[in-house]
């Protein structure tokens, strides 16, 4: 099968293939569920009922229509219109205060979307880990925000202890050192989807002049990644109480850099005054 040349058909085809086994290979296991429960706490903190919210890279729509059952209205955007198909009908059998509403739109065509401006938007499990360069991003997302709102995201970590250890007990020193070794992986057929691995810094530098880091933290410290599914299914108490362990320490500045994934809130400047002196 031949591999389109324009990258975002070939994300669409990928994501719109991985759409039909997310629920097994994440969302519906023990580690995601976990993963997902600590970043819904920072979401409900961040978010409130009432406020119109913009999601980006929703995948199959559980985030939306979590909020959607607090009272949060949210748009959610997909590149991968399988994604959508599926976000819409979990939609369709839960019952939420605020329904969500969903979109095929790829994050690089964000400046197309009309509607706006937005209480806040969020961004959960690394789907902005597939953008080349996240300042575009931020110069159309805050086009698209109130000034003061909030922006949530969740992406990959760098340097993960824990799959350091994994890979090592299993013989593979390569994939072990891989996300600290290689700023960029290639995957999928033909190796024609490229994720990026920014640092913290790095993710900061670019999402300015428009918002400012208000605080990160690290999700997946102590608990097992997510191929760890295995083990972290034998040992459910055991897992539950690493989760413990994870709200406590997720936040620590000497933990927060182990993580397997760090979620960091934005918060959009108020005018071009304040941007331009922040700049």
């Amino acid at each position: 099968m031949a591999v389109s040349s324009d990258p975002l058909q070939t994300a669409a085809i990928y994501w719109d293939t991985a759409a039909e086994t997310y629920e097994q290979k994440f969302t519906g296991t023990t580690v995601g569920q976990i993963r997902r429960r600590a970043v819904w706490k920072e979401l409900e903190r961040a978010f409130h009922t009432g406020q119109h919210i913009l999601e980006l890279n929703c995948g199959t729509g559980i985030d939306a229509v979590f909020l959607g059952g607090k009272g949060i209205h949210v748009l959610a955007c997909d590149i991968s219109p399988r994604m959508i198909e599926v976000a819409q009908g979990l939609a369709d059998e839960t019952p939420t205060k605020a329904t969500p509403e969903f979109r095929v739109l790829a994050t690089e065509n964000l400046p197309t979307l009309s509607e706006g401006p937005f209480d806040g938007a969020f961004s959960n499990f690394a789907g902005l880990n597939c953008v080349a360069d996240l300042s575009p991003v931020a110069a159309s997302l805050a086009l698209h925000l109130k000034p003061g709102a909030r922006f949530v995201a969740c992406m990959m970590g760098r340097f993960v202890p824990f799959e350091i250890a994994w890979y090592l007990a299993h013989r593979e020193p390569r994939r072990a050192f891989q996300r600290l070794r290689e700023r960029h992986s290639s995957f999928g057929e033909e190796e024609s989807l490229t994720v990026h691995r920014p640092t913290v810094s790095e993710i900061v530098r670019q999402m300015r002049p428009s918002f400012r880091l208000l605080r990160w933290k690290g999700i997946g410290i102590t608990v097992p990644i997510s191929y760890a599914e295995n083990f972290a299914s034998r040992f459910p108490r055991l897992i539950q109480k690493l989760a413990i362990v994870d709200d406590t320490i997720g936040g620590l500045p000497l933990f927060r850099g182990m993580a397997d994934c760090i979620l960091l809130e934005f918060q959009r400047f108020g005018d071009r005054r304040h941007e331009e002196i922040h700049s």
